[in-house]
């Protein structure tokens, strides 16, 4: 899967109609019965596939590749604060749409980035996934994950769950929001790099 948008995106797309369909993405998120809107059988299959492979080349450090997997208006945000709070209301951990993800690639790609010196090893575990259906032919899934990394030989385990809104472009699914949510998102974090 070779990476196909050699251009660097925009970040017009986020407005203040983007952060309050977030917010809305966040509360749907936390809804029980996960078959109120249930997904075709062909949707979930190639929505899980999404998912997992995004995980297994942010392992592999295939970052190019990773990039591929996101839509060109996406969000890849991990929140500071638990239970979550508006972006627009405070600092979060991580908040990036495609061009900062793009931008964070591209300065790993010199070997000269702080957070990645030395290289960071990760194994990401990925369950409990349930889906929806959302509007407009959208998929939303969350996920429980549990995240060990390696970096400057410490071993490091991170878990909580993900928010993922997943929708389909020219026949293929992308995802258009990615939400990290650590159970101490709340806490003093280290450096958590460029690895979730």
């Amino acid at each position: 899967m070779a990476s196909k948008n050699n251009s660097i995106a925009d970040s017009y797309y986020l407005n203040d109609a983007f952060y309050d369909r977030l917010m809305a993405l966040n509360e749907s998120w936390k809804m029980e019965a996960p078959a109120i809107s249930p997904i075709t059988l062909e949707d979930k299959q190639a929505c899980e596939s999404l998912i997992f492979t995004e995980a297994r080349l942010a392992d592999d450090l295939r970052l190019e590749q990773w990039l591929d997997c996101y839509s060109d208006q996406c969000v890849y945000w991990i929140p500071s604060s638990y239970p979550v709070v508006d972006p627009r209301q405070e600092i979060t951990l991580e908040f990036h749409d495609k061009r900062r993800l793009q931008d964070r690639v591209a300065r790993i790609r010199t070997g000269v980035a702080y957070s990645m010196v030395p290289v960071i090893r990760t194994r990401h575990v990925l369950g409990n996934i349930e889906y929806r259906q959302g509007v407009d032919k959208e998929v939303r899934a969350r996920a429980s994950f549990i995240i060990d990394a390696l970096f400057d030989g410490k071993h490091r385990i991170l878990s909580g769950w993900i928010g993922y809104s997943l929708v389909s472009e020219q026949n293929e699914w992308k995802i258009a929001v990615k939400q990290i949510n650590l159970i101490d998102a709340d806490c003093l974090q280290e450096n958590n790099t460029f690895f979730l």
